[in-house]
């Protein structure tokens, strides 16, 4: 189903899901400190609830994508 809906034409245009993602990013001071975490510290990131993990994949996801599309992703870039 979802392959359906990600081929559907809009009345003006095909969405561009990337793109959309990037632009919505916002930098988040605390997203970049949990994911300073999860890399010097692993054992205490992996004991934090899902939520925060899987909220810091979305953001490091979304960040890929703005720097794909030549977005700053630094802190001056915001």
């Amino acid at each position: 189903m979802n392959e359906f809906l990600s081929d559907a034409e809009f009345l003006d245009g095909p969405r561009n899901k990337g793109q959309i993602r990037a632009d919505a990013w916002k930098y988040s001071e605390q997203m970049e400190e949990l994911a300073e975490l999860a890399v010097s510290r692993p054992e205490i990131f992996e004991r934090m609830n899902s939520t925060a993990r899987m909220s810091l994949g979305y953001y490091q996801s979304d960040k890929t994508y703005a720097a794909a599309y030549g977005r700053d992703v630094t802190k001056e870039g915001k």
